[in-house]
C-alpha cells in the first residue's frame, strides 16, 4: 500500500535542511549546501556549497546562484509570505520519478518569506 502510494505521486516534495556556513546577510544573501544534484529553471547544479543572493522587486525577485564568486544561474522568482520565520536556510526540492531534483523554493533563515520558483 505504501509503495503504491509512493509510486502514485507524480511529485514528492522534499525539504532539505541545509547547513549554512554563515547566517543570512541583510536578508538578501545566504550560503547553503545542496546535498543532491538539482536543476534550477533548466540550469543544472551539482551537489555542493552555493551562495544565493536576490534583489527584491516588490513581490518578485531576481535570484543569483554563485559558487566561489562565479555566477552559475540567474532566475526570476516570487517572494511569498509564509507566516513563519525560518530558523535555518532550507531548500524545497521536487523529486521526479524519472528525472533530476528540481529546486522549487528557497527558505532563508531569519525571514518569513520564501523565494518561490514554481507554485
Amino acid at each position: 500500500m505504501v509503495k503504491r502510494s509512493y509510486l502514485g505521486l507524480s511529485v514528492l516534495v522534499l525539504a532539505f535542511i541545509l547547513s549554512a556556513s554563515a547566517p543570512a546577510f541583510a536578508n538578501d544573501k545566504c550560503n547553503v549546501t545542496l546535498h543532491h544534484d538539482a536543476v534550477l529553471l533548466g540550469t543544472p547544479l551539482q551537489a555542493g556549497n552555493y551562495t544565493i543572493s536576490w534583489e527584491s522587486h516588490s513581490a518578485k525577485a531576481t535570484v543569483t546562484v554563485s559558487k566561489k564568486k562565479q555566477v552559475l544561474a540567474t532566475a526570476e522568482a516570487k517572494l511569498v509570505e509564509r507566516g513563519k520565520e525560518y530558523n535555518r536556510n532550507a531548500i524545497v526540492l521536487d523529486m521526479h520519478k524519472d528525472g533530476p531534483f528540481t529546486i522549487r523554493e528557497i527558505r532563508p533563515a531569519g525571514s518569513s518569506q520564501a523565494i518561490v520558483f514554481y507554485e
